[in-house]
């Protein structure tokens, strides 16, 4: 009886080996898997020198609150290796506007301890850009290094250090990220807030202004921070910009109390061409700060938020011959006073052609475009296959190739068009012998 109960508990032999062929070709199905997305597909990623940001988070990140994660980066140097420690995240933004339909989020990620990450400062705060919008994956990136060409002659032109990574949420691949630096008191080197009108700050647009009146409901006050509490940005603000909307020409430019009194020249100067070029238009009415230091200090203008730069904008896509001129004075009264200022256009003029020379030539500004481009290129078409807009592909072909050939030729066929702008304001320095840098 217990012989036949054994007998009937085996297994024919054909269902055994039948079994052991299904998990041969399950096994062999897996590793398959495993070899295509490793060594085929994903190889790219793998093989890359780019850094990798590793988060790993019991909860999914929001818009609202940090929450607890750990923060991991691996590099190719084994010096800038980060091992796990404890950080926060979240979604960069509110929820609304455009960055509430991208599917690839920004990040805002906080160290518990101030940590150096890839030779950049030393710091808590970080950002992550999912740059979603910039289709080359470039734009972005070149609008902010391009503004910090011009330190060495403007101790004004001051955005955050930024570098490529690849980023992973709980092992997943999530694609290709810029990590920055941000804007607050550190990246100027303020000084110490005041409860007064003279003390350091940094205010922030966050909506739509002309210049004209002043609103606080557009506008931030990043520094002094709340936790000083101390308010000053209304009394600033209103005197400033009503200086700029009713004084009359006589006093708005003049020599010893005028506009150059209140904020850096140069930085005017600057911030008109440099905006110009690029074709920053979502700029004039918007997405900039105004800094300073501590009183007598004169303010500076940051440019910010670059996803309307050189030439595109998601599936948008504008000509390289584009004149924001009219734009430039419906939008934005300071620099419609400033641009039917002949003085003022000169100065711009021959600021244009001194960049031009070197700074600003095709050859460098072509040079630092093909160094982001080769240090990207391994993974971009994966990282636009992850995250290819198709609801857009009426409007835009997602042909990255396309994409990245016409940023390259927008910028040298957009640096023509601008010498000829500003050639047309008087008489090209660059023809004058005499003149130097």
């Amino acid at each position: 009886m217990g012989y036949s109960l054994n007998f009937r508990s085996k297994k024919p032999k054909h269902s055994v080996k039948k079994q052991v062929l299904v998990l041969f070709l399950i096994g062999i199905f897996f590793i398959s898997i495993i070899f295509y997305y490793y060594f085929i597909k994903y190889a790219p990623i793998f093989n890359s020198d780019l850094p990798q940001i590793n988060i790993n988070c019991e909860e999914e990140p929001n818009y609202n609150d940090f929450i607890d994660c750990k923060f991991q980066m691996k590099t190719k140097n084994n010096d800038e290796n980060i091992d796990p420690i404890n950080a926060q995240i979240k979604i960069r933004g509110t929820g609304t506007g455009w960055n509430e339909f991208e599917p690839k989020k920004g990040y805002r990620i906080k160290l518990n301890d101030p940590t150096s990450l890839l030779d950049m400062r030393e710091d808590r705060d970080w950002l992550l850009f999912g740059l979603y919008s910039d289709f080359p994956r470039m734009r972005i990136k070149l609008s902010m290094d391009l503004w910090r060409t011009l330190l060495p002659s403007d101790p004004t032109a001051i955005l955050p250090k930024s570098r490529f990574i690849l980023l992973f949420i709980n092992s997943e691949f999530q694609g290709l990220y810029l990590l920055s630096e941000k804007i607050d008191r550190q990246l100027f080197g303020l000084a110490d807030s005041q409860n007064n009108v003279d003390s350091s700050l940094i205010f922030q647009i966050k909506g739509t202004s002309y210049f004209k009146v002043y609103d606080r409901n557009i506008w931030e006050q990043d520094w002094p921070n709340e936790y000083d509490n101390i308010y000053i940005m209304d009394r600033i603000l209103t005197d400033l910009i009503l200086f700029v909307s009713n004084s009359s020409d006589e006093c708005f430019f003049n020599s010893e109390t005028g506009i150059y009194s209140e904020i850096e020249k140069i930085n005017l100067i600057d911030f008109y061409i440099y905006n110009f070029f690029i074709l920053h238009k979502d700029f004039w009415f918007s997405n900039y700060y105004i800094a300073r230091n501590t009183a007598p200090s004169k303010f500076f203008l940051v440019p910010w938020d670059f996803d309307y730069s050189l030439g595109q904008f998601a599936w948008n896509t504008y000509k390289p011959t584009s004149d924001p001129t009219n734009e430039i004075k419906d939008y934005n009264e300071l620099f419609k006073r400033l641009s039917n200022n002949d003085d003022f256009m000169n100065d711009c003029k021959i600021r244009w052609f001194e960049l031009r020379k070197e700074i600003w030539s095709e050859e460098a500004i072509l040079d630092l475009l093909q160094e982001f481009y080769e240090e990207i290129q391994d993974v971009l078409e994966i990282e636009v296959e992850m995250w290819n807009p198709r609801d857009y592909q009426e409007k835009w072909n997602n042909d990255i190739d396309v994409s990245v050939k016409h940023l390259f030729s927008w910028i040298s066929d957009r640096l023509d068009f601008c010498d000829f702008y500003f050639s047309n304001f008087s008489t090209n320095p660059l023809n004058d012998p005499t003149y130097s840098v």
